[in-house]
């Protein structure tokens, strides 16, 4: 039960920020506005908020449990007032100096419409150009970056949606960004020096990305994937390793050269980590997770092919394990443990609902026999997408913000309640609600004093301005809030440690109880990912007031760069963290040269094209799908899919392919899809005779075996078949009731298989919008297909009927006689008898 109530002026804080006029209103206590305890919830709908002359929001309508706000911060935690931060920090990073660093997509997020059919600046939206700002959590001030990243060419590029993680000497690598439109991924690359404050251009990349994910290797070069490049078009599936010693990059072979079932096509942030075994292992959003080794594991050396005499670097295997809750994408996971992963919700269409899952799998490659596992117990409370997960100083991992309601990001049902996960347990408890609204583009990221900074949301995805939030809140969790003993401090520490070797920190006289020591990658998040995140225990013993703790083992472990160190007492309290690096074991300026390469299955392919990809030796996902095309030699089947995602198919598009893959009367997926359209291109399967399994697809088995893999992430709209055939009347000429089509199953000893014609008309179109979000008006070509293929059957003397090729919407009839119908959208007369293609 929900009650919506005014607020009277009963306002408990005022809080004043300098340089702004006025002020923001907090919430008072629920006693004070008459609502009981016994209530479920309550709904607050708030004046207009103003901070100098902007209106940071019309309306906020948070819907608690009135439990959790009377709770105590020690069993909750609690809120900070809100920080206005200098941008919607769609990317953030705690730097090695302990400092903020964070930038969005646009210098000024509430930039009003420019007309009544827009929710914001649309023209804004694609700047050329980054402002970012390095904030600091200890005097809340914010300064600019000293400068703004460049490209090669000196011109100003724009970070947005690029991928990051940093390097062994402590700067930010940053990959890829947004131009032009969504979808549409630059190839730039650069660094964040925070000793300088500056960013400083690198080399550029094969192809532009658009959602990349970046991982720290062990020998402290860095593997890039995924991204979209050519307006949204297409996935760049050919990942690099970026090498900053020699400040340059290395191809990575193509998972579909190497990975069976017709291959991998990356999706977009591909939710990929480093393993202790040092080889990187990829598990979402698609289900079926994925082996990537750079290097031999018996010899370390790299592992090569060669590919137009070129060597490309890498191995993808495929490992053999799938995720239950299958495609889940804008959803963390995250490394709790040395070689334990944990997947957490995302997706669309938990229970039928299409609202996202609170499913949570887990993930374990240490043991004898991995499994991914899950259970409804250990599973979090509430369902999300674009959510945050991070793990805290206590190897407990604190989940907030997210959408819980259907579709891609829906603002108007956010999930403000954020909640806690038990390492011991594996199970979750409901923490204090935030005060605003944390979704698409919403970050979190732990900080140096254990507390975790939650900011962003907005900028786009179809919200308005006043979604676009510059506004940030910190939440103390609550063992910030637990009584007792001082809380732990450390007072001595080294600022580089090696590995293997011990190193000493002096503590507190009166920190007698530590527990543990614990030791966290600095984070660096974006969009769910926070793509080095990681968590570890290390061994120590205690004299008094000296520690002496055992660095990590390896790289593999421990990639080199910086960490927070954490004293943790046995309240589960820890220390402020200090950051410290451990270095990388003086890798050499350049990596072993491993075994002489080999020639991949894609060689052949790579020589026959004649037009090469801009920068790389593998052929593109276009060029393998003219390949295919080539050899396939036979109409494909027209798949209509609307992603959930509002970018179109064609960035959005991993998750498809792997789905329309898996149905079970497909051979061959083609491995780029139509943006334009919004349209996919399968091959039937074919027995041993080369002749087609099936003819006519059954239109509802097709979708309901997408649905299984993908649930409501995709909408198969219908499908569209071409054939060869015999139109003909049905019925005399001058009483005919249409035209009929006969097709010959040369599978079946040549039997005929009767379908009807009938006109193509708009409820029969299958081409998609992406801007519109909406079919597209049927052309007058199309419409009048029918009547066309209907004038020449009549003027067809005798009963014989015209041979011709068609193409049109499939549609499977409802009537007692059951069948097909195809809406005809063209056709073309064939001389003489007509051949089928198998």
């Amino acid at each position: 039960m929900s009650h919506s109530v005014e607020i009277p002026p009963l306002l408990s804080h005022l809080p004043r920020h300098s340089g702004f006029s006025s002020c923001l209103v907090l919430f008072p206590n629920p006693r004070e506005c008459g609502i009981v305890s016994s209530l479920r919830h309550l709904r607050w709908c708030l004046p207009l908020i103003f901070i100098g002359p902007s209106i940071l929001a019309n309306c906020l309508d948070i819907t608690i449990p009135i439990a959790l706000y009377e709770m105590a911060a020690e069993v909750v935690g609690r809120w900070s007032d809100p920080i206005i931060l200098s941008n919607v920090a769609v990317h953030i990073t705690l730097l090695p100096n302990g400092k903020v660093l964070h930038w969005g997509r646009r210098v000024n997020p509430k930039a009003p419409p420019r007309n009544a059919n827009e929710l914001t600046d649309m023209d804004s939206l694609n700047e050329t150009w980054t402002r970012a700002f390095v904030w600091d959590p200890v005097g809340r001030g914010t300064i600019p970056t000293a400068n703004a990243p460049l490209g090669v060419d000196g011109q100003t590029i724009n970070i947005f949606c690029a991928g990051h993680a940093f390097q062994a000497d402590g700067t930010l690598f940053i990959a890829g960004g947004h131009i032009i439109q969504d979808g549409h991924g630059i190839d730039a690359s650069c660094t964040y020096s925070y000793k300088t404050n500056t960013f400083i251009t690198r080399p550029r990349m094969n192809l532009g990305r658009w959602y990349p994910s970046v991982v720290t290797m062990p020998d402290g070069r860095l593997l890039v994937t995924s991204g979209s490049f050519n307006g949204g078009y297409e996935i760049n599936n050919i990942s690099q390793v970026w090498d900053p010693v020699a400040n340059a990059w290395s191809e990575v072979a193509d998972p579909r050269s190497q990975v069976a079932d017709a291959g991998r096509i990356l999706d977009l942030y591909p939710r990929i980590h480093l393993t202790p075994q040092g080889r990187c292992i990829m598990v979402g959003p698609q289900a079926r997770t994925v082996w990537f080794d750079l290097k031999d594991p018996t010899t370390g050396a790299d592992i090569q092919t060669l590919v137009k005499d070129q060597a490309v670097l890498g191995r993808w295997t495929d490992a053999n394990l799938e995720r239950d809750a299958m495609f889940r994408d804008y959803c963390p996971s995250v490394v709790y443990e040395p070689g334990k992963i944990m997947y957490i919700g995302g997706g669309l269409g938990g229970n039928d609902s299409g609202a996202p899952v609170n499913d949570v799998e887990y993930l374990d490659i240490s043991s004898g026999n991995p499994q991914w596992t899950k259970s409804p117990a250990t599973n979090m409370i509430h369902r999300r997408r674009h959510f945050n997960a991070t793990i805290l100083p206590d190897g407990s991992v604190f989940v907030n913000g997210g959408s819980q309601g259907a579709g891609f990001s829906n603002h108007n049902d956010p999930m403000k309640i954020a909640e806690l996960w038990n390492p011991a347990t594996k199970t979750f408890t409901e923490m204090a609600p935030e005060m605003f609204s944390r979704c698409y583009h919403g970050t979190a990221l732990l900080l140096p004093d254990g507390t975790v900074i939650s900011a962003g949301s907005g900028e786009y995805g179809g919200c308005g301005p006043s979604e676009n939030h510059l506004e940030a809140q910190i939440f103390e969790p609550p063992y910030l809030s637990k009584g007792g003993a001082p809380r732990p401090e450390i007072l001595t520490f080294p600022e580089e440690i090696s590995y293997v070797n011990p190193f000493t920190i002096t503590i507190l006289a009166a920190n007698k109880d530590v527990d543990k020591v614990t030791w966290i990658r600095l984070g660096s998040v974006t969009h769910c990912r926070n793509m080095t995140q990681s968590f570890m225990r290390l061994n120590f013993t205690q004299e008094g007031t000296t520690l002496t703790i055992t660095a990590p083992e390896n790289s593999s472990i421990s990639p080199p760069g910086h960490y927070l160190l954490f004293a943790v007492d046995t309240r589960g309290v820890p220390s402020i963290g200090k950051i410290i690096r451990i270095s990388n074991e003086g890798r050499p300026a350049a990596a072993p040269a491993g075994p002489p390469p080999i020639p991949s299955m894609f060689a052949k392919i790579a020589a026959a094209i004649t037009t090469p990809a801009p920068r790389t030796a593998q052929p593109t996902l276009s060029e393998q799908a003219e390949q295919l095309r080539i050899s396939q030699n036979r109409p494909y089947v027209v798949v209509a899919v609307t992603p959930a995602c509002p970018y179109g198919l064609g960035p959005c598009w991993g998750g498809a392919y792997d789905a329309l893959s898996r149905i079970s009367d497909v051979e061959v997926v083609s491995p780029v899809p139509n943006q334009s359209d919004s349209l996919a291109f399968v091959y039937i399967k074919r027995d041993k005779m080369g002749k087609p399994c099936v003819l006519l697809p059954d239109v509802e088995k097709w979708r309901k075996e997408l649905s299984e893999t993908v649930n409501a992430s995709y909408e198969m709209r219908g499908i569209e078949v071409t054939l060869k055939g015999k139109a003909t009347l049905k019925g005399p000429v001058a009483h005919h009731e249409g035209l009929k089509f006969t097709v010959k199953q040369q599978n079946t000893g040549g039997n005929e298989l009767v379908v009807r014609l009938a006109p193509f008309e708009q409820k029969s179109q299958l081409k998609w919008d992406v801007e519109t979000q909406a079919l597209k008006i049927v052309t007058d070509a199309e419409r009048s297909a029918y009547g066309k293929l209907m004038d020449r059957v009549t003027r067809v003397r005798g009963d014989g009927g015209l041979d011709v090729q068609l193409s049109g919407t499939l549609q499977k009839q409802s009537d007692p006689a059951g069948g097909f119908a195809i809406d005809v959208r063209e056709f073309q007369v064939l001389g003489g008898s007509y051949i089928p293609w198998f």
